[in-house]
């Protein structure tokens, strides 16, 4: 089926544009970093502007939102709203998602922090293999940590190697990220229609902080109910989290994990799905396609009766001992991490399968782009709609990957795992897209697929190695902190170019220009983020903040060792080629039958973030919600209702984290 053809507007990215990109994108990433690096813990988790829904896989950059906010208001001022053209807005909002990616809590600091300070926690004989440009001395790790007091005092000349790398590490995955997403922009887009949930919240938001004066937009009501809604539920939450006094009507003082899932003691059950408590993600939910969430649903079925069966058969004999944290990953005893069901090697195969599936249903996209990139006229049609080139694409993608190459390469890496990390990022976020897209979250491959995608093509048989080399320290090192979760710079600057691409298309705004905003934005996005991890922290210190974390590298290598199970991939190899000879033959069954549930979502409904954090209680919930409101009103109560309602409760949340943000730092910062 081929996309109708669109009429789009035309955004100019001239001279100005460019200097607005610069300006808007280094106040963003500065001020949001100096915001959330002076956040008291106690907002840090489920308070924080920067991330308005952080349940891993899920993480809902605010950013974007927070720019909305203010739009709203400046809407108000007739000399300025005539300046807040459709494409305008569209404009913005790709620069704020893009200075998001490097300034929420974790990109740039936290797991992707650790080699600037390893040199402190990490044995002298496992770093003689880390170069000094990778990993600083140690008197520089020092100042990091302890702060200098002043920006003159900050050992530069230690520091400035370890910032180019960093940079370079991020800024050049920004080249793979526009290079995929450039090639199969057309097939998700305009083909697919994928819907991008966490898009289509921004669009309705935007929608609605335009339209929301206009008394006789049908969507009115429900998006001030929306923005009621969000901003009310929310500052109970923050009451509750703040002030000891406050009733605790969402039980957020006990039994609550994370970000807000209400831990459950199933006791003898053995069950292990925890509630989640976070209303932002119930609204996410409510935009994911009715069929991807009964799948989630079918899926953690699945889940609990083959625990429940393997339990009462001799299986995982300590598993109801459990608390509901352990069930969801603990070693050993859980039917995520060890036989018979090991469910966390099943998700490694599920993911390779799911990206040889993706890339197959899209064979014929694909030679049609190579023939388009080789010059043949008949195929040219295809570029018309396109931000670039089918030929730049590829020649960015193929550049850019032989660069990161490099770059590892001049660490020391050897030539094999340089090319196995970079294939891993790039296969781990192509496929993480795929769920992206469909449901607006998916799961934190750093603790499943990345690893073992990486064990797989460098050490199949073996397990633990002792650090002699480089490659044994540095590449599970960089695999985790540059794989782990949607939050880190790789995810964000490959959904940054997706959600460019897919608001583009909502608001009928050609992406040529639009694409060249992003990248602008994600480049001075990582410089500024590269330079703040060391003006920040070597100014004032990493001792007393929520952002400090291990110094000791060998915990992160450990984990990429131990995960998806603590043995060799041999010993693992039946139950990940189960997951993937799973995914391609219910993917070819539901070819024909589209009722079939969705294999992909077996990913998110197998993980820790279904159960530890409550997602597939909260994705039944929500099923049996839009089930029913599609049967009262259909897809006109939903479209004209329900959705203004989801971007306006988002807008409502954001303003309340802002609020909840500058009253933590002011009443509760330790000094």
């Amino acid at each position: 089926m081929e996309e109708a053809q669109v009429e789009y507007k035309e955004f100019k990215f001239s001279p100005v544009s460019l200097l607005w990109t610069i300006g808007l994108t280094v106040l963003l990433t500065v001020s949001m970093n100096f915001f959330l690096y002076f956040l008291p813990s106690m907002a840090a988790c489920n308070l924080q502007v920067g991330d308005l829904i952080p349940t891993a896989g899920v993480d809902l950059l605010g950013i974007p939102f927070l720019m909305i906010v203010f739009t709203m208001v400046l809407m108000r001022i007739p000399s300025v709203k005539r300046h807040l053209t459709t494409e305008n807005l569209v404009f913005m909002y790709v620069v704020a998602l893009a200075s998001s990616g490097f300034s929420d809590a974790y990109a740039g600091w936290r797991e992707t922090y650790e080699p600037l300070t390893a040199r402190i926690g990490t044995a002298e004989d496992i770093m003689q293999y880390v170069p000094n440009f990778v990993s600083p001395a140690k008197e520089a790790a020092e100042a990091l940590v302890t702060g200098t007091g002043s920006i003159g005092a900050i050992p530069w000349s230690l520091l400035l190697p370890a910032m180019i790398w960093r940079f370079l590490s991020f800024a050049i995955f920004i080249g793979i990220s526009v290079g995929v997403s450039s090639i199969f922009r057309r097939q998700w887009i305009d083909i697919e229609m994928l819907p991008y949930p966490q898009v289509m919240i921004a669009h309705s938001a935007m929608s609605g902080a335009r339209d929301v004066w206009d008394r006789g937009w049908t969507g009115r009501l429900p998006f001030v109910a929306g923005f009621l809604a969000g901003f009310i539920l929310e500052m109970i939450r923050m009451l509750i989290i703040f002030f000891p006094w406050f009733p605790d009507v969402y039980a957020f003082r006990a039994n609550t994990c994370g970000p807000g899932a209400h831990q459950i003691a199933w006791g003898g059950i053995p069950f292990h799905m925890n509630i989640a408590k976070h209303t932002p993600l119930y609204a996410l939910l409510m935009l994911v396609p009715l069929h991807s969430l009964w799948s989630m649903v079918f899926f953690g079925i699945v889940y609990e009766a083959l625990s429940t069966a393997a339990y009462y058969t001799g299986y995982y004999t300590g598993y109801v001992d459990m608390g509901p944290c352990g069930r969801s990953w603990c070693v050993p005893g859980t039917p995520f991490a060890d036989p018979p069901l090991n469910f966390g090697s099943l998700i490694t195969g599920v993911y390779l399968g799911v990206f040889v599936m993706t890339v197959f249903l899209e064979r014929r996209h694909i030679a049609r782009t190579i023939k388009a990139m080789a010059g043949r006229r008949n195929e040219k049609e295809l570029e018309s709609a396109e931000a670039m080139s089918y030929r730049s694409a590829y020649t960015i993608l193929v550049v850019s990957y032989a660069l990161l190459m490099a770059l590892y390469v001049y660490a020391g890496i050897s030539l094999w795992v340089s090319f196995v990390l970079v294939l891993t990022s790039v296969v781990t976020w192509f496929t993480a897209s795929q769920l992206w897209g469909r449901v607006g979250f998916g799961n934190e491959p750093g603790y499943n697929f990345a690893p073992g995608f990486l064990k797989m093509l460098v050490w199949p048989d073996q397990f633990r190695l002792p650090v002699t080399s480089t490659d044994l320290v540095l590449a599970p090192s960089l695999n985790y902190e540059l794989d782990c979760g949607p939050y880190m710079p790789h995810a964000t600057t490959f959904y940054a170019t997706l959600g460019t691409y897919k608001m583009s298309s909502l608001a009928g705004v050609h992406p040529k220009n639009m694409i060249k905003a992003v990248v602008v934005a994600l480049m001075v996005g990582a410089f500024m983020a590269s330079i703040l991890n060391m003006v920040i922290p070597g100014v004032y210190g990493l001792g007393t903040s929520w952002m400090r974390g291990s110094y000791d590298l060998m915990g992160r290598i450990d984990t990429v060792w131990t995960k998806p199970s603590p043995r060799p991939m041999t010993e693992i190899a039946p139950w990940v080629l189960a997951g993937f000879a799973f995914v391609v033959a219910v993917k070819l069954i539901q070819a024909r039958f589209l009722w079939v549930p969705d294999p992909f979502m077996s990913i998110v409904a197998w993980d820790w973030v279904g159960s530890l954090f409550g997602t597939w209680m909260a994705a039944s919930i929500c099923a049996v919600l839009k089930w029913i409101i599609l049967k009262i009103g259909g897809s006109k109560l939903y479209s004209e209702r329900v959705v203004p309602f989801v971007g306006g409760f988002i807008l409502g949340d954001v303003l309340n984290a802002l609020i909840a943000g500058v009253l933590a730092v002011s009443m509760f910062r330790v000094t």
